[in-house]
């Protein structure tokens, strides 16, 4: 009986474990999801001449993106598929190779946008707009659509 409630503890524990691990990894890749999407409405803004265009606040928040862009794809281990309401696609998993290389992209991207910054509004412009059709590009592959 020992040994049935000792395995039964020792399954529990590995289970909530894995579930924990899998619910960490959605957990942190939305939050890091949620920073770009911030520092996206700031530079929409600046771009669409909502927010008074600043130099230096465009090339922070371009930084902050590329930042968390370098980062993305260690957020989506094998466990990470399902859970915790995550609008990632399977096709991530499958296609991980061209997910990462998109990644990169945006990284490099929001990169040369934070370069950009400096050279005033008429090189923010295109920066931001290059790199914006890169997160779309890869939201229309790779997230759920949101009802």
């Amino acid at each position: 009986m020992k040994k049935i409630a000792a395995t039964a503890l020792i399954a529990t524990l590995a289970f909530s474990h894995i579930a924990f691990a899998q619910s960490d990894a959605i957990s942190a890749r939305q939050k890091l999801m949620k920073g770009i999407g911030d520092e996206m409405k700031t530079l929409g803004g600046m771009a669409q001449g909502k927010i008074e265009y600043d130099a230096t606040k465009a090339a922070a928040a371009a930084k902050v993106i590329s930042e968390n862009a370098r980062e993305f794809p260690t957020l989506f281990p094998d466990d990470s598929m399902t859970g915790n309401k995550t609008e990632a696609l399977p096709i991530i998993w499958e296609k991980k190779d061209d997910f990462t290389q998109k990644a990169e992209k945006l990284s490099a991207d929001a990169a040369t946008l934070a370069d950009a910054s400096a050279g005033g509004l008429d090189a923010f412009k295109p920066a931001f707009g290059a790199m914006a059709e890169n997160c779309k590009s890869c939201h229309e592959t790779y997230r759920a659509k949101t009802q």
